[in-house]
């Protein structure tokens, strides 16, 4: 399983979706440099690249969420899921210390980290914008 930009990830909020697409590109990266069989330190510096990334990342979601007034329910949910996230980059730092161009990193990757971006893209990232939209908000208000 690859993981590529496509209309059905869009979520209506520029900011979001500019950094969903650079998400993708380096998930790709990380996959294409494993199924290469690249150096550990190029791997390493990928991985940790992500890891910087995607903190910013879930930063921002939060507080556009916190701005917009967003449903306190859906914002500890959407917050949970950004939680199963690092246990799940956790673990792929573990098979990575063990094996850096395993298979099992490998299938990691693919099944269980690029799954669980589009799937929380397509629904939980996605619901954001739906509410945006409903309640009329600008996100360009709050630099989003």
């Amino acid at each position: 399983m690859d993981i590529k930009w496509t209309d059905d990830l869009t979520v209506g909020v520029d900011a979001i979706d500019y950094q969903h697409k650079e998400l993708i590109a380096i998930i790709h990266n990380l996959l294409k440099a494993i199924n290469r069989g690249d150096a550990r330190d190029e791997i390493e510096k990928v991985m940790a690249f992500l890891k910087m990334y995607v903190e910013v990342h879930f930063l921002m979601e939060e507080t556009l969420m916190l701005n917009i007034n967003y449903p306190q329910d859906k914002l500890l949910e959407h917050e949970a899921q950004h939680a199963q996230f690092w246990d799940t980059y956790d673990e792929l730092v573990v098979i990575f210390k063990k094996d850096h161009c395993s298979p099992v990193l490998l299938d990691t990757i693919k099944n269980v980290l690029v799954g669980w971006f589009a799937n929380h893209m397509r629904k939980t990232d996605k619901a954001i914008g739906v509410f945006i939209k409903k309640g009329g908000k600008d996100t360009k208000a709050y630099g989003y």
